[in-house]
């Protein structure tokens, strides 16, 4: 008995662990926008600005560890909650086995 709650509070653990491989500094830019519905369509525009008339909204700061992809989902979700319709002006580096991007959030006019 005492052996099984070890291993499953050790799988809790490793779980957890392993979801909270992300750090995000969101810095919103003039006023607050209401929220976009969770799961809303971003657009992810790696190079150039968006194709339509946009207000920059925020600017995010983060660091995932070993999977871009999760950078980019907390991404998508951080934009439907300040309001922005899209990610553009990427810049990325990798650090041992982190990726840090910063990315701007934008708001169609």
């Amino acid at each position: 008995m005492i052996r099984a709650a070890l291993a499953v509070g050790l799988a809790i653990g490793v779980g957890l662990a392993a979801g909270a491989c992300v750090d995000t500094n969101l810095q919103l830019i003039g006023a607050a926008r209401p929220s976009r519905p969770a799961g809303c369509n971003v657009e992810v525009i790696e190079k150039g600005q968006p194709a339509f008339e946009f207000t920059d909204v925020a600017v995010a700061n983060i660091s995932c560890a070993r999977n871009r992809d999760r950078c980019l989902a907390e991404l998508r979700k951080q934009a439907c909650a300040v309001g922005a319709d899209a990610l553009y002006g990427f810049s990325e580096r990798t650090e041992s086995m982190y990726i840090h991007m910063t990315v701007t959030f934008a708001a169609r006019n």
